[in-house]
């Protein structure tokens, strides 16, 4: 491919959503990106000099006078040509553009204008999404997530934010790691006094939080706390001692007994740090997910498994675990992709099927990477998560 490997990593990536804007036309809602951005995209991922833009065709669609304003559309059709090694790669646009002003000259000149930046916008979208060729897919899976507007505030028992403006996930995976670890029934009281407001916001803004059974989250966190507190005697359970599974999740550093250090699958909460979490021990499964930024960091250095091209990704094999709380799957379970590759296979839709299709068993490698990663001498423990 003429690209160089830098380039075609740039324009597979996805369009970040800070730079898309909304606007209002025939009573729906428009996304877009602006004719400066796109320029400049162009500059970055091309270089100054490897481009260039022909305006082809231009010709007016209207023009009318009215109150002593003048007002005028044009059509334009722009070329660019893109040099990429020794090809050249040339595509095509067409945009319209309008303009109402009192002087009827800078009427023409702003449509004209407009109609240029709309052409050059449509000619560059055909170089992918980042230069908005996602904003044409309903799903825009060729852009990065829109920010939620609703945000939460995790709290602990004295009303305390633990973690202010976090996702309504986010919240819900911070609450009930921090209820299965309570063991006093005043301090369960008191953070599910204190967290109610935002259960109820939950449920009524975030209908969609789910599991797999339907179930919404809110009412799981709840179903948490009442079998939590169905547990607890109001008269023994503020002085009674942690039961041994419970006992199990704590830190050392909590209990002041070395041999509770911190395991493969003990961790302190990330939200609250005085609450520690195990996770083999939750009655609702969660699976183990380890963290390891140096094994992410090795399988991107090796080749892609499809077409043994570098540089690569590590690409988490979405099919390895259940799927979590907007969680990847362990860090274990990664393969190396290289760009192409990668975004090929997230646009596959069924992962497993890709890779059967293509012969694959990327379990088997990525099981291989990780016993060579825990085989290092010098290996740092892994963070669970």
């Amino acid at each position: 491919m003429a690209f160089s490997s830098a380039q075609l990593q740039k324009l597979f990536h996805k369009l970040d959503r800070q730079h898309v804007h909304t606007r209002s036309v025939d009573g729906r809602e428009i996304d877009y990106i602006e004719g400066w951005f796109a320029i400049a995209e162009a500059n970055a991922i091309f270089g100054f000099g490897g481009w260039d833009r022909e305006m082809i065709h231009f010709e007016r669609v209207y023009e009318r006078t009215r109150d002593e304003a003048t007002n005028c559309a044009y059509v334009a059709r722009v070329r660019i040509a893109v040099r990429a090694g020794a090809t050249r790669i040339v595509r095509e646009g067409t945009g319209l553009g309008s303009a109402s002003c009192k002087n009827a000259s800078d009427a023409h000149e702003r449509a004209i204008k407009a109609a240029e930046t709309d052409a050059t916008k449509r000619a560059l979208a055909t170089f992918g999404n980042r230069f908005g060729l996602g904003l044409y897919d309903k799903e825009q899976a060729g852009v990065t997530p829109r920010l939620s507007s609703k945000s939460y505030v995790l709290k602990d028992g004295s009303g305390t934010a633990i973690a202010a403006n976090i996702s309504g996930e986010a919240f819900c995976s911070g609450l009930r790691q921090i209820i299965q670890k309570l063991d006093s029934r005043e301090q369960l009281e008191r953070y599910q006094a204190h967290n109610t407001e935002d259960l109820a916001r939950l449920r009524r803004e975030a209908p969609t939080l789910r599991t797999g059974k339907g179930e919404h989250f809110a009412d799981i966190l709840e179903k948490l706390f009442a079998a939590k507190l169905a547990k607890m005697s109001p008269a023994s359970a503020d002085h009674a001692q942690p039961s041994a599974s419970a006992a199990d999740g704590i830190t050392g550093a909590e209990t002041g007994d070395a041999s509770n250090a911190p395991t493969m699958t003990e961790f302190t909460s990330r939200l609250d740090p005085r609450v520690g979490v195990d996770k083999s021990s939750l009655p609702f499964a969660v699976t183990r997910r380890v963290r390891d930024k140096d094994h992410l960091r090795h399988v991107a250095t090796l080749p892609c498994l499809i077409c043994e091209q570098l540089p690569s990704h590590a690409h988490h094999l979405t099919f390895a675990q259940p799927r979590g709380l907007g969680l990847k799957v362990s860090d274990e379970f990664v393969a190396p992709l290289c760009a192409i590759h990668h975004n090929e296979l997230h646009r596959s839709g069924a992962e497993e099927l890709w890779w059967k299709r293509l012969g694959i068993e990327p379990l088997g490698v990525a099981r291989r990477l990780w016993e060579e990663r825990l085989s290092e001498k010098d290996k740092r423990a892994p963070r669970v998560a």
